[in-house]
């Protein structure tokens, strides 16, 4: 399994501020902006809860409509979910988690590079809270057309932050769904469920080794199947992947996971979100 690079959207800039994204906006994105905010600002003065709202640094506001001062806080690199919809300022629905018969919405907190209004705004909630946040365009679908949402449109957001998991939660929650009997785990959360016994010595570093392999999410979304050889040791393979197949002999079958420090990290792949554990279905040939 070979690392890849990913220089991620600049969006995700946008999430830590907005001075230096400013520097490159356009003069028409600047007059967006300023009719966005006054927009926001007039859906605020409507809303029943108006003068609960609160202006973050990003142009972000928000009101928050059922406290939880006792629920959890997101944390970088935990799995924040969530239910929301999204509307138009004029209450045209746009957006919603229930989309593609899902009830809900799980994504990597520090890893979700697509509306970056969604994780600014967990970071200002707790489990159990419900939110309204107003996104200017720029914190939402941006300054281009989408399928339902016209370019440089502010959006309401109804959010509910039903729970946020560890990594190392993550990979119990996977184990229990899946009722695996863990073979092997070692202290930095690298787990082998074994499905066949052979004996024998383990393959070890420094050995060419045959592969076939299924790479999946812990929600089983498909990113990566084939057969492939490699050197173990070698520091172009990710480092779960690699130590996990030098713990296993010729002809075995196994299911190993392991946290994102184990993969692809904070910076994620092409095809994989950054912070996400991962499982592989193994047979060495």
């Amino acid at each position: 399994m070979k690392r890849i690079n990913l220089v991620w959207c600049a969006l995700l800039a946008m999430l830590i501020g907005l001075s230096s994204c400013m520097d490159n906006v356009s003069s028409r994105d600047e007059e967006k902006i300023t009719e966005n905010e006054t927009a926001i600002q007039a859906a605020i003065q409507a809303d029943s809860l108006g003068s609960k709202a609160v202006r973050d640094s990003t142009g972000l506001y928000y009101i928050i409509r059922k406290a939880n001062p006792s629920g959890l806080r997101a944390r970088i690199g935990d799995a924040a979910t969530i239910k929301y919809t999204g509307y138009l300022l004029n209450g045209t629905k746009v957006i919603s988690s229930t989309e593609d018969n899902k009830t809900e919405f799980s994504f990597p907190v520090g890893g979700y590079v697509y509306w970056g209004g969604i994780e600014r705004g967990i970071f200002l909630m707790r489990t159990g809270e419900k939110a309204t946040f107003y996104l200017p365009f720029y914190l939402a679908s941006g300054n281009v057309d989408r399928v339902n949402i016209p370019a440089y449109s502010p959006i309401r957001l109804e959010v509910e932050f039903l729970k946020t998991r560890t990594e190392p939660q993550q990979i119990d929650d996977f184990i229990a769904k899946k009722s695996y009997t863990v073979s092997e785990r070692s202290a930095d959360n690298l787990v082998i469920v074994r499905a066949n016994t052979v004996t024998g010595d383990t393959i070890g570093p420094g050995k060419s080794v045959n592969v076939k392999y299924v790479g999946r999410l812990l929600d089983d979304t498909k990113f990566d199947e084939r057969t492939s050889s490699f050197i173990t040791g070698s520091p172009s393979t990710i480092p779960g992947f690699d130590r996990a197949i030098r713990k296993m002999r010729k002809g075995e079958k196994a299911i190993i996971i392991f946290p994102s420090a184990l993969g692809y990290g904070k910076n994620g792949s092409s095809s994989i979100l950054p912070y996400s554990p991962l499982q592989f279905e193994i047979e060495i040939q």
